[in-house]
């Protein structure tokens, strides 16, 4: 079984950039950074841009 069929939901643009924003977000505090939140979502949803403009066809769905 392959990584995405496991964990299909990750295919899925808002739910990765949720969970990938939270992640940083609470490591960042973990080791007393300052960043706000929506710092941190303006990066992630830039990456992901990035990404998705690179790669071609990783989301199947659009929408954030």
């Amino acid at each position: 079984m392959k990584f995405y069929d496991k964990y299909p939901q990750l295919k899925e643009k808002g739910f990765l950039a949720q969970m990938l924003t939270n992640t940083v977000f609470s490591t960042m505090l973990l080791e007393n950074q300052q960043v706000s939140i929506s710092k941190v979502e303006e990066i992630v949803f830039s990456l992901l841009q990035e990404q998705e403009l690179k790669g071609g066809h990783f989301f199947s769905n659009q929408s954030h």
